[in-house]
């Protein structure tokens, strides 16, 4: 059986059945006379015996389902994988404090600590060893002029999905932590079925698009510079030396 409210008489009511009952009037005559229930006016001449007044005291709502331990708590298994979901942190919530806790609860909770569920930026894996060489080769440029950029090849391959979707992974971050370690999704090589292609680009555009047709070993890649710069660099009218640098996967073919 659904639970019925309770009715709450205004303020106005309240003290015109207070002031009948200090005039002497019965609880009985300030029911018929004011139209409602003698447990009502029973109740509300209780309180003001009780409380010394006749008003009620405003409420703060519903109280929340939980206190300020668990919501910590809830911020700290965020903080330890941002990729955890709702459903799961709700799950323990409830195990802990004996109640059903519904995944918007959880949702709301992380929402008040500032974030918010997006789409994870899939980067490729680095690890640390890798993060060592992109610092120090940016420590060793950082004071290049716009001069020498301009005569900087940046070479990269990718592979690109032929069928299916590599699938949208969700992440709790807050909006400046789109690129933070720890709300990315790494990427892999994988065995899907895939297309690989080579390109490169400049500060004044892209150049060619290569499809490789063969695994990119260190051989290989060293022909297909040798094949394709010097063709950017026509297609780009690129005078003189120019640097060539590759992107990422962060490693590099010798010469």
């Amino acid at each position: 059986m659904a639970r019925t409210s309770r009715h709450q008489y205004s303020q106005d009511l309240r003290q015109r059945v207070i002031k009948k009952w200090t005039a002497g009037m019965s609880e009985r005559k300030i029911g018929r006379h004011l139209d409602m229930p003698r447990a009502s006016v029973q109740s509300i001449i209780r309180f003001e015996k009780k409380h010394d007044q006749v008003n009620l005291k405003p409420r703060p709502g519903r109280p929340r389902c939980t206190d300020l331990r668990h919501d910590r708590g809830i911020v700290r298994e965020v903080g330890k994988n941002r990729f955890v979901s709702a459903e799961s942190i709700a799950a323990q919530v409830s195990n802990v404090i004996k109640r059903r806790i519904s995944r918007d609860l959880i949702r709301d909770r992380i929402h008040e600590a500032g974030l918010s569920g997006r789409s994870a930026r899939k980067k490729p894996y680095l690890n640390p060893k890798h993060r060592r060489k992109r610092f120090a080769y940016a420590k060793k440029f950082k004071n290049q002029t716009a001069g020498f950029w301009k005569r900087v090849l940046f070479t990269d391959e990718a592979s690109v999905e032929l069928h299916g979707t590599s699938g949208r992974v969700s992440v709790w971050r807050r909006p400046h932590e789109a690129f933070d370690a720890k709300c990315i999704k790494p990427t892999f090589k994988s065995s899907r079925k895939s297309l690989m292609v080579w390109g490169s680009m400049t500060a004044d555009g892209v150049g060619t698009l290569h499809f490789c047709d063969e695994s990119v070993t260190g051989d290989y890649y060293r022909r297909l510079l040798r094949q394709n710069v010097p063709i950017t660099k026509q297609f780009l009218e690129l005078a003189g030396e120019t640097c060539s640098y590759r992107i990422t996967p962060p490693r590099t073919a010798r010469n």
